[in-house]
């Protein structure tokens, strides 16, 4: 095995530096989550749908409108659920940053030992390594409440987005993947021709997402994007069967 080479002081404090700033700007970045999410939730339940409605061998134009409203319910719904998830964390990390600083001005013996402890299990410190450790931690206020916030309760705030923002994200993630199946039924002249498109366009998108995920994921790009794939797949064979059996079968029994 080759040896690598020693760095310099200066090589090692500029990618020291270059590593935190490439921290810096993935907490900046958009959300990979809710990009990936979104396009796959809409992408596979309006296949799912259009899979279902057209086993239920229902016309094209009861096909296209149900496609549409899929898409812009889904599309809102997810949009407000991520808004509020969102929201609600930050509340959250707000409300335990409040208690932690009551905490700190009430009980600071406590939160001291807390502190102790939590370093004791990181490493053999000495006693004075720890002593010395907790004091300079404990003169910043705000330092100490930081330092609580993420090695007691592993809250970090960087990881917090503008839950507007988040929520744009996935409603426009999910109307984009939605159209991937929906686009092929306004360029078909038959439902079971535009499902055998919309299976191909979608199943051909959720293995690009899934090719562009490895970007921040690293894994490899074939099992990521055939990973998409299968979902997709899942997502398409199981309702259109059930749309058959249950719509033109038992349905129809039905006086």
């Amino acid at each position: 095995m080759k040896k690598m080479s020693k760095l310099s002081r200066k090589e090692v404090v500029t990618r020291a530096r270059q590593a935190i700033e490439d921290e810096e700007k993935w907490h900046s970045r958009v959300s990979v989550r809710e990009i990936v999410f979104g396009f796959n939730d809409g992408s596979v339940s309006t296949l799912a749908l259009l899979a279902g409605v057209i086993g239920g061998a229902l016309g094209r134009s009861e096909v296209l409108i149900a496609g549409v409203s899929a898409v812009i319910a889904g599309a809102v719904s997810m949009a407000i659920g991520a808004y509020i998830s969102s929201k609600s964390e930050i509340d959250h990390h707000k409300s335990e940053i409040k208690r932690e600083k009551e905490e700190v001005e009430s009980l600071p013996e406590v939160e001291r030992e807390e502190l102790r402890q939590i370093y004791r299990k990181k490493a053999r410190f000495t006693k004075k390594e720890l002593h010395d450790i907790i004091d300079r931690i404990t003169r910043d206020k705000k330092t100490w409440v930081d330092l609580m916030m993420k090695e007691e309760l592993g809250l970090f705030a960087e990881r917090f987005e503008n839950p507007v923002k988040v929520g744009l994200i996935m409603f426009t993630a999910f109307v984009i993947g939605g159209l991937a199946p929906l686009a092929p039924i306004f360029l078909t002249s038959t439902p079971e021709t535009g499902l055998v498109a919309a299976s191909a366009v979608t199943l051909a998108s959720l293995f690009i997402i899934g090719v562009w995920k490895t970007t921040f994921t690293k894994r490899h790009w074939v099992v990521s994007g055939t990973e998409m794939m299968l979902m997709g797949i899942i997502a398409t064979v199981v309702p259109y069967i059930l749309g058959d059996v249950l719509v033109t079968q038992i349905l129809s029994g039905i006086p």
